[in-house]
């Protein structure tokens, strides 16, 4: 046991919870095209791991089901449209966003106790950005979201998402109380580190090249449910700590693309230990429902969070 991680009945119970969340997922997602008149043959499944994708096949809507992501949540929804309010407006101007269903209302919508918004269908691609495809793209992204007027929130993805994911692990005594208390000390300690008076922008909330497809016009991203206002290093540290390596490079295009100066190690340094905070919550929430991917990683971030 680690911080309160009794392996063996996580592994045990964790893919009953997964799969009764997909098995939602999907009746929930077919009984909201028979409301919508969308096609409700078989839809293909997409991905199933934080949220359930669906798509309508012939018609070109995906359903994007909130199940995994929604156990760490207060309330789901209200992230759903977010991420539908700053996707909309980003495609609208021409921006690198996939953009919400154009056919039907995008929604979001409450269907059998889970939320769901819809989207427009892009093929496959397996075509991968490169570090300086992602800095740009990212520099675009928050340029055409900019005069964005919805209403956001802020440094969501840094407060809200953290919080409410140890209260998550709380309420069900995913992690013991001694790991609770460290959470949340950590979480006010390093919200206290952030520098005051950083302008804000739109942000992904969650950038890396992960969250972007390929589409005939260029890259677009994907996945803004974390989007929120706030300083641009937050995405700047996501994007660079899953660059590794190539990490310069992605910077360098993104202040190219942005006209600002290439951010220094010691403006993303207070974001970054940030960052690092809600991976830890996250993987932790993730491993209850979902051990067989997240279990292990889960378990050495807290140990190496609580060891300091």
């Amino acid at each position: 046991m680690s911080g309160g991680w009794d392996t063996a009945a996580v592994a045990a119970d964790g893919a009953g919870r997964r799969a009764g969340l997909s098995r939602a997922g999907q009746a929930a997602a077919l009984a909201l095209a028979r409301r919508l008149g969308l096609p409700t043959a078989t839809p293909t499944v997409l991905s199933s791991r934080g949220n359930l994708l669906l798509h309508f096949a012939p018609e070109p809507v995906v359903a994007r089901v909130a199940t995994l992501t929604a156990w760490s949540r207060r309330d789901p929804f209200r992230w759903l449209a977010r991420e539908i309010s700053v996707a909309g407006f980003v495609a609208e101007a021409g921006g690198p966003a996939v953009p919400p269903c154009r056919s039907v209302d995008p929604g979001p919508y409450r269907q059998d106790g889970l939320a769901i918004s819809l989207w427009e269908f892009l093929p496959a691609d397996p075509a991968r950005p490169g570090a300086a495809e992602v800095g740009a793209a990212l520099a675009r992204l928050h340029l055409a979201a900019a005069d964005c007027p919805a209403e956001l929130g802020d440094l969501t993805a840094a407060r809200e998402q953290i919080s409410e994911g140890v209260d998550a692990l709380e309420r069900e005594s995913v992690l013991d109380a001694t790991a609770i208390a460290a959470l949340r000390a950590g979480h006010a300690r390093l919200l206290d580190r952030l520098p005051a008076g950083r302008p804000a922008v739109v942000l992904h909330g969650d950038a890396h090249e992960g969250n972007l497809l390929a589409a005939p016009d260029g890259w677009r991203w994907i996945d803004l449910e974390e989007t929120c206002r706030g300083p641009a290093e937050w995405d700047l540290v996501c994007m660079a700590d899953q660059a590794g390596p190539a990490a310069p490079t992605a910077l360098r295009a993104y202040a190219e693309a942005a006209g600002r100066p290439v951010p220094t190690a010691a403006e993303l340094a207070p974001f970054h230990d940030l960052r690092m905070l809600e991976a830890v919550v996250w993987t932790n929430c993730m491993a209850h429902l979902y051990p067989a991917r997240y279990l292990d990683q889960a378990k050495d971030r807290l140990a190496r969070f609580l060891s300091g």
